[in-house]
């Protein structure tokens, strides 16, 4: 039997150049082979009598070959001629600079070959086609039947794949880690038997049970994962916060707008759950504009309350002197402390802490950490998370995310998370316009917007790079900054922003105040930036983007009741998904889209968010999700039994990243 762990580099039947090339497939062992699952199939099991071919057509036929011979040309290029017939007539083929054929073909050999049908010199003709030797007694890899596709690289192709995964699964016998009363309950196939029927099928409802086991697998250890994480969570002790109604009650009505139904809801699944002495878990998931901030607020307010300090961790300084000047703003009374790197001096009585990953560095200052609220939550990893939880009593997690994840995603993912949802706007929301603007109407909107400055009000041009580069052919910060304020807004005031800008903070404020009419910057100002003056975003190479960043992006104007616009500037004659984005203001809409299109790692960031990286499940499968959360329930039950299963389950761990 072969090791599956065996290096592909000192696999029999492949040698160092093959492996050279399937490591460009992120191949480097025989597991990884057998995992690499097709793209697609090719039904060849119709063999079609050579004279029933259709000309200009893909046809399989089966033929004895009569005729093979291999010639030079006299620039030395090699063709192959080739004849074969079967009881119905005859048909030629020709091969070009593939002398190994004569090797493998012989004449009287019987063959099966699919391709493209030509009818030049009063015959038919194939040129190049693919083909199979049939040999009595043993089954045909490659034609005859349904015909797995692989993605491939230059050297590698679907037949040779076929050839060597044939050869791996011919000579394994895998460990099967799921029990096998899950199996016969949720009527799943052996993890052998599903790999065979997935890479050679025998009909296509094999290829959906194959589907199915591989797929249940993947989300089944996030299942898992997220159910002992839960568990664990209910073991811990956390303050429990008495809530004060008739101060609560005051205290939203002294606020200068009505909560929306959304936000009532939402903090009372947030008082339920503080109200006990196990820590809160809760993810509060909102549209730009939504109103979470002031959920937060209520909630460190009940904090307050109860003598308990508070932290908020936000992913950059500009977003934490903004919430800062909000929570002065709404907690008038209360003793809020910003943190950022330049902080020098703390006031460690205070009950509120606001700040950058710098809280992190100075967690010894909470006496009393009742709660820690997370803004962007997938910008920070699970160990920077951890940091702020303290020994003893854990406090409350009340985590934030302007990006909407679509409900099968957060069961897939999120599992060990309580969500609450703001799915409705508060009252006085203009619906920010969004246009897609080819090359040619780019003066168009240079001109609307000189106009709108004239009115008073403010614009964002964004670029996705900030220096220029040999590779990418798009727009950057630096030089679009001079070639506008050279060339098109030249009577206009005019600010650079990017990663690399070390007065981020000074060039914000002035923006906000009003001493520039137009911010260049790169995607810095994705998350956060509240300047509702602003009214118009430009997006250079809008295509680039995912649609969860281009509506952050959009987020940025629309915060007050002037109308805005978003113009997507794009070279691309017609780009799917930015039809849809222009047309489309609801978040979770978009993120639905965006991971139909794309995929939950390419939506979110592999590196940020830790999505798994999931080959055969789809987190938009619903019935999916839902047995893998019911077979959770009943392996849990007989877990113990399984020591395996529950190492198989530690290794995942290890590769996805998940909300703690």
């Amino acid at each position: 039997m072969l090791d599956l762990e065996t290096n592909v580099l000192n696999a029999y039947y492949i040698g160092s150049k093959y492996a050279t090339l399937l490591n460009k497939l992120e191949i480097y062992t025989l597991k990884d082979l057998i995992y690499y699952y097709p793209i697609k199939y090719e039904d060849s099991r119709n063999v079609t009598n050579i004279e029933d071919i259709v000309i200009g057509e893909k046809n399989f036929i089966k033929g004895e070959v009569v005729y093979i011979k291999s010639i030079y040309t006299r620039n030395r290029k090699n063709i192959i001629n080739a004849k074969i017939n079967d009881d119905t007539g005859e048909c030629n083929i020709i091969w070009f600079n593939q002398p190994y054929i004569t090797k493998s073909i012989k004449e009287g050999d019987t063959i099966i070959l699919g391709g493209i049908a030509y009818f030049e010199k009063n015959s038919i003709i194939f040129k190049s086609p693919q083909y199979e030797i049939v040999k009595e007694g043993k089954e045909n890899i490659h034609f005859s039947r349904i015909t797995p596709i692989y993605s491939q690289t230059k050297g590698i192709t679907s037949k040779w794949l076929r050839s060597r995964i044939k050869n791996i699964l011919d000579n394994i016998n895998i460990e099967d880690y799921i029990p096998e009363e899950i199996k016969s309950k949720y009527d799943l196939l052996d993890i052998n038997e599903a790999l065979r029927k997935l890479h050679f099928p025998k009909t296509f409802e094999d290829i959906e049970k194959a589907k199915k086991r591989l797929g249940f697998e993947e989300i089944l250890y996030i299942q898992i994962l997220s159910y002992l994480k839960k568990q664990e969570r209910k073991k811990k002790l956390s303050y429990r916060v008495i809530i004060d109604e008739k101060k609560i009650s005051e205290f939203v009505d002294s606020l200068d707008f009505k909560l929306t139904p959304s936000q009532v809801r939402s903090i009372n699944e947030i008082i339920k759950d503080i109200n006990k002495n196990i820590p809160m878990n809760r993810l509060l998931e909102g549209d730009v504009g939504s109103g979470k901030t002031i959920v937060a607020l209520i909630t460190v307010y009940m904090m307050h309350l109860n003598k308990l300090q508070s932290a908020i961790m936000v992913p950059t300084s500009v977003l934490a002197k903004q919430h800062y000047e909000t929570a002065k703003s709404v907690l008038k009374d209360i003793r809020i402390q910003l943190i950022t790197a330049k902080t020098k001096r703390i006031d460690r009585s205070a009950s509120i802490f606001i700040g950058t990953h710098a809280l992190l560095s100075n967690k010894d200052i909470f006496k009393n950490l009742g709660l820690v609220i997370i803004d962007e939550q997938h910008r920070f990893g699970v160990r920077q998370r951890d940091m702020l939880i303290q020994k003893g009593y854990y406090p409350h997690i009340l985590t934030m995310t302007a990006t909407p994840i679509p409900r099968t995603l957060a069961l897939g993912i999120y599992g060990d998370l309580d969500i609450s949802r703001l799915d409705d706007m508060p009252k006085g929301r203009i619906k920010v316009k969004t246009y897609i603007v080819p090359n040619e109407k780019r003066n168009d909107s240079y001109k609307f917007i000189k106009d709108r400055i004239k009115e008073g009000e403010q614009a964002f041009i964004l670029c996705p790079l900030i220096a220029e580069s040999e590779k990418l052919q798009l727009k950057n910060v630096e030089s679009e900054y001079k070639n506008l304020k050279e060339n098109i807004f030249t009577e206009e005031r005019l600010a650079l922003i990017s990663g690399k800008s070390k007065n981020k903070d000074e060039i914000l404020d002035n923006f906000k105040n009003k001493k520039y009419d137009i911010l260049v910057s790169t995607p810095i100002i994705e998350v956060g930036i509240d300047i509702k003056n602003a009214t118009i975003i430009v997006i250079e190479d809008a295509e680039r983007f995912g649609l969860a960043q281009l509506h952050q992006l959009r987020g940025r104007v629309g915060r007050s009741d002037k109308q805005s616009y978003c113009f997507l500037f794009t070279s691309a004659s017609h780009n799917e998904r930015l039809e849809f984005f222009s047309k489309n203001n609801n978040g979770l809409e978009l993120a639905e889209f965006d991971l139909k299109m794309r995929g939950p790692g390419e939506i979110y960031g592999k590196n940020q968010s830790g999505n798994p990286d999931l080959k055969m499940a789809s987190l938009l499968d619903a019935s999916l999700i839902k047995m893998t959360r019911d077979a959770v329930v009943d392996i849990i039950e007989i877990l113990d039994r399984y020591p395996k299963l529950k190492e198989k389950t530690r290794e995942a761990q290890d590769r996805i990243l998940t909300i703690n």
